[in-house]
């Protein structure tokens, strides 16, 4: 090849040109370097996966044991609530045996009255006797079922909160039990001796928030002092008992106005009747008989010079009461009663009611109230103490690994979230409680008010908590990390 310049030509060897177009090996240095840096990464991101797996799988495995043992507390406390209500509505059973034998009592009597008056009447007085036999019989039949259904009511109450001790007891060990299947199906590595404060603190805490309170402590009984929580739980339980009860058996009440004369002379009917849950002689405190009371009674009103003059003539009364097996008789009537308005509009058939009936014997083997779990705080509560779980493992556990074991270089090379590794050791910490919620969206209360926690309506659920900073740091300190 020639090239021309300043007039000559000058004669340039081809294979010189073609030597220096071609001579591009240095980049071959580079690309080694770059594969060893890519190589590097590599081993980075699989250590950062590996170690992101495995946190989350522990902290996966701490959210679930301590939302598992806040599902056991919650269904205990459900359980809890569902006995207490089953009690209740067991007592008020009772209450309407008793209700139903005072009523029954009270109808055979004002038909055996009216039939003594009216036997001189032809027909009718035949009829009324008739009447008065059949009621006799089974008024007989009804009061020997209604003291079957109370000892076998009596005894299904003994049973519920008898359940209830058990479960009460029982959650400690299933909670524990619970904890460990989960924390070993989920994560086998973690070493489970180190959980152990956390469950105790959980025992603490289901102690602190639920409690077993007797009736017999409420007031002073056999040389025993009387317990103000027990009292004041008791009287807790006695008034959602009373609050419970059917119309009937509250009141039994009814007026027909016969003769109005403008004031001047009036004649009324009044039937009156009312169930009370009151004490016994061998206990105190108003939880342990059920006392029932019906009468009838015409009055009149005539209007003198000097005033009102005011007649009771009684038709009907009737009384029952259910007690221990050891009580003999009724109960004195007046002094459970006396305060009603029932008791007070017939006072005279209500003496006659008690005078009649007070040797009687009366509906046995019902003992009252028993002991029943409630909450020991008083006021609003929604959420329950909680429980904190703390999982630790090895950081060299199964698939852990670092950058620094792979590559040696332990003093060039640090990798991984060191919050992760305390003293060698992987730790994840969690926090559940339970919590109440009444659904208002599907059962909205009739007085719109807010519902807060008890252990009469099972709406107590689990759930997932943060934790505070003193929280975390206690549950590290115990750990000794």
């Amino acid at each position: 090849m020639c090239a021309r310049g300043g007039g000559h030509t000058v004669f340039v060897p081809l294979g010189v040109i073609m030597t220096r177009r071609y001579q591009t090996g240095q980049m071959t240095v580079y690309v080694l370097v770059m594969l060893f840096a890519v190589a590097a990464a590599v081993y980075f991101v699989y250590d950062a996966y590996n170690i992101s797996n495995e946190k989350t799988r522990l902290q996966s495995t701490a959210d679930a044991a301590a939302y598992s043992v806040a599902a056991v507390e919650a269904r205990n406390l459900n359980i809890q609530a569902y006995s207490n209500r089953a009690m209740i509505a067991n007592h008020v059973a009772v209450a309407q045996a008793v209700t139903l034998v005072s009523w029954t009592r009270w109808l055979h009597n004002t038909t055996r009255n009216i039939s003594l008056v009216t036997k001189w009447i032809p027909y009718l007085g035949q009829a009324m006797t008739a009447v008065e036999r059949v009621l006799d019989q089974s008024a007989t039949v009804i009061e020997q079922a209604m003291r079957l259904a109370v000892t076998g009511l009596d005894g299904v109450i003994a049973l519920i909160s008898g359940l209830q001790d058990f479960t009460h007891v029982e959650t400690l060990a299933l909670a524990r039990q619970v904890f460990e299947e989960v924390v070993e199906e989920n994560d086998p590595q973690v070493d489970t001796a180190y959980t152990l404060t956390s469950l105790a603190s959980f025992a603490n805490a289901h102690t602190a928030m639920v409690g077993r309170y007797s009736p017999d402590r409420a007031y002073r009984y056999r040389g025993r002092r009387a317990d103000q929580e027990a009292r004041a739980r008791s009287d807790e339980f006695r008034n959602i008992l009373l609050e419970s009860r059917d119309n009937f058996t509250v009141e039994r009440n009814g007026n027909l106005d016969v003769i109005d004369l403008f004031g001047l002379f009036e004649v009324k009917i009044r039937k009156r009747g009312g169930t009370e849950l009151a004490r016994t002689r061998q206990r105190e405190g108003p939880y342990y008989t059920w006392s029932a009371v019906d009468t009838l009674s015409v009055h009149t009103w005539t209007l003198h010079w000097d005033g009102i003059d005011h007649s009771e003539i009684p038709i009907g009364w009737g009384a029952a009461q259910s007690a221990q097996s050891n009580t003999r008789r009724l109960y004195n009537l007046n002094g459970i009663h006396r305060d009603e308005g029932y008791w007070k509009d017939n006072r005279t058939a209500s003496r006659l009611a008690g005078t009649e009936y007070r040797t009687s014997r009366v509906m046995h083997n019902y003992r009252g109230m028993r002991r029943f779990s409630a909450l020991k705080k008083d006021g609003v509560l929604n959420k329950g103490p909680g429980i904190i779980i703390t999982l630790t493992k090895p950081s060299g556990s199964q698939g852990v690994e670092t950058a620094t074991d792979i590559t040696g270089a332990e003093k060039r090379m640090k990798f991984g979230d060191q919050r992760s590794f305390l003293k060698d050791r992987m730790a994840s910490i969690s926090k559940a409680r339970v919590e109440f919620h009444y659904p208002n969206d599907l059962f909205p209360r009739a007085d719109g008010r807010r519902e807060y926690g008890n252990l009469y309506n099972p709406y107590w659920q689990p759930s997932l908590a943060a934790l505070t900073r003193a929280e975390r740091l206690i549950a590290l300190g115990e750990l000794g990390l």
